[in-house]
């Protein structure tokens, strides 16, 4: 896969903040289609020389621009970068639209009876043999695991956790948002809790709401259920995890867009922050801190 330079076509739109840019009509090897591949630089990027990490987010059309996201409405990525860089934590925005019929396919390794998915293999090897090592090629990308994070909402989230999970060496930090893992089941967290005490370094931020399916009680229960045992695994394993419930929140992208700012934040940079003076001191001392 090969992502010419020339081809990444700047955004005029009214509503973004920022400098978005697309490849248009990219084919993606491994997934039999075509997807507009949108890439957001940070202020400044053409003028310097600097290197930059890189979030990768799923569901590419609900990143930026409302007339394009389901239901039209953005997570406003832009604002919530911009305001990024502007705290000194600039990073680039790689973010691909899912399969216009077919999305839980790709971002579920295992299927729902009756409904399908599974293809989250094919959709990791797509990212990490070709997007990835394309993008690398022509941006001025960090391209390390501990610079490198994926991200994204309900069986986004799901896929987000698959590929942090199967491939350490490439996503250093995952974006959790709402994780729908009643879809894939309870295989794919045992797969994450089997395959923890192998990986080494990584961070996660998971999120989830309290009225994540207001039209089915045993499912909006497994939404929280399965956030909190993910998380629990996570601790248990001694990564770096910041979690959020939000008791009100539901399904939408809305509330993702309110979460986002923060947890891209803590991913990026909060998850390394020093400990305070008298930590130090107390360690120095031989202490517990307790």
């Amino acid at each position: 896969m090969i992502l010419d330079p020339v081809q990444l076509t700047p955004f005029t739109d009214p509503h973004l903040l920022g400098d978005l840019r697309s490849w248009r009509d990219v084919e993606l090897p491994g997934l039999g289609r075509s997807a507009e591949v949108y890439a957001w630089l940070p202020p400044g990027y053409d003028s310097s020389d600097e290197r930059y990490p890189v979030v990768y987010l799923h569901d590419g059309h609900n990143m930026f621009l409302p007339q394009r996201a389901y239901a039209g409405v953005a997570w406003d990525v832009d604002r919530a970068m911009t305001d990024l860089a502007r705290d000194g934590i600039p990073a680039v925005v790689v973010a691909v639209p899912c399969h216009p019929t077919e999305r839980a396919d790709e971002y579920t390794q295992y299927p729902l009876p009756g409904e399908g998915g599974g293809r989250a293999p094919d959709y990791a090897a797509f990212l990490v043999e070709h997007l990835k090592p394309a993008v690398d090629a022509v941006l001025r990308t960090r391209p390390g695991p501990e610079h490198t994070v994926t991200a994204g909402s309900s069986l986004g989230g799901v896929v987000s956790t698959y590929l942090w999970e199967r491939h350490p060496d490439v996503f250093g930090g995952a974006g959790v948002f709402s994780p729908a893992f009643w879809w894939p089941g309870e295989q794919a967290l045992v797969d994450l809790q089997t395959s923890l005490p192998e990986r080494r370094g990584g961070r996660v931020y998971v999120d989830v709401g309290g009225r994540e399916r207001h039209d089915d009680a045993d499912i909006e229960r497994r939404y929280v259920e399965d956030a909190e045992r993910l998380v629990r695994v996570l601790r248990g394993a001694g990564v770096p995890v910041r979690y959020v419930f939000d008791s009100q929140a539901y399904h939408v992208e809305t509330a993702w867009a309110e979460r986002f700012p923060s947890a891209v934040r803590w991913l990026l940079r909060g998850y390394a922050v020093a400990p305070p003076a008298y930590v130090v001191a107390d360690l120095a001392r031989g202490g517990t801190g307790s």
